[in-house]
């Protein structure tokens, strides 16, 4: 799948940034792209809350256990303009940092200062593009099963640009595939989409960040039986 998507969606990388997020043929080769990983991946996937998925321009933020989130969270995006926030030192091959300048802005947390300077520029990107931000609020993936600690980006950026988070829980993806995998397995995945976190005028970003980050602890205290 990569090999038969890499190059139109080569071509379109390097275009400029403003071609690039205006483009829809872009974001909907992406939208293809998610759903055919997912389809010849084989596992099962049940979506609970489709009706929250967003159709106005949001903050989406979800956990992380695996590297099959990116299609699985991407989907949602229904073909809409996206960006990523993703962390810059994920840019260990050639091609990763050939691909991730391109569809993320990548975070530098060595400094708050630089860290904020990547915040600004998501919310650039957002407003100029009408676009979606796609964010893991745990900063990694962690294969454990439990949702770890939040980064307090995501209540920055709703504060910010005035938009709605909507929480994704995604549950079983660490058994589909962990860290480090090599093999695909079978396991029902489970993905809950929530209703969207709207920041209260004079509401703390610290007091929204604990909102959201309690429903995904709630998520996670659940079983899921098919």
């Amino acid at each position: 799948l990569i090999i038969i998507w890499f190059l139109p969606v080569a071509i379109f990388m390097l275009l400029p940034q403003r071609i690039r997020y205006e483009s829809r043929l872009f974001f909907w080769l992406a939208k293809s792209f998610y759903a055919a990983v997912l389809r010849t991946s084989l596992f099962p996937i049940k979506f609970i809350g489709r009706e929250n998925i967003p159709t106005q321009p949001s903050i989406i933020a979800a956990n992380h256990q695996s590297s099959f989130d990116i299609p699985l969270v991407g989907r949602l995006a229904n073909g809409h303009a996206h960006v990523w926030l993703a962390l810059a030192e994920l840019q260990k091959s050639p091609l990763l940092r050939f691909i991730l300048p391109r569809v993320a802005v990548l975070v530098d947390t060595s400094t708050p200062m630089k860290g904020m300077r990547s915040l600004l520029q998501a919310i650039a990107i957002a407003k100029e593009h009408n676009a979606h931000i796609i964010i893991f609020p745990e900063g990694g993936r962690f294969s454990d099963g439990t949702v770890h600690d939040f980064f307090g980006g995501f209540a920055i950026l709703a504060k910010r640009i005035g938009r709605s988070v909507v929480p994704v829980y995604v549950h079983g993806i660490n058994k589909v595939y962990p860290p480090g995998a090599f093999l695909v397995h079978w396991h029902q995945v489970t993905v809950v989409i929530g209703e969207p976190f709207t920041m209260q005028e004079d509401e703390h970003e610290d007091v929204f960040k604990q909102r959201v980050y309690q429903w995904f602890i709630d998520q996670a205290s659940k079983e899921y039986r098919f």
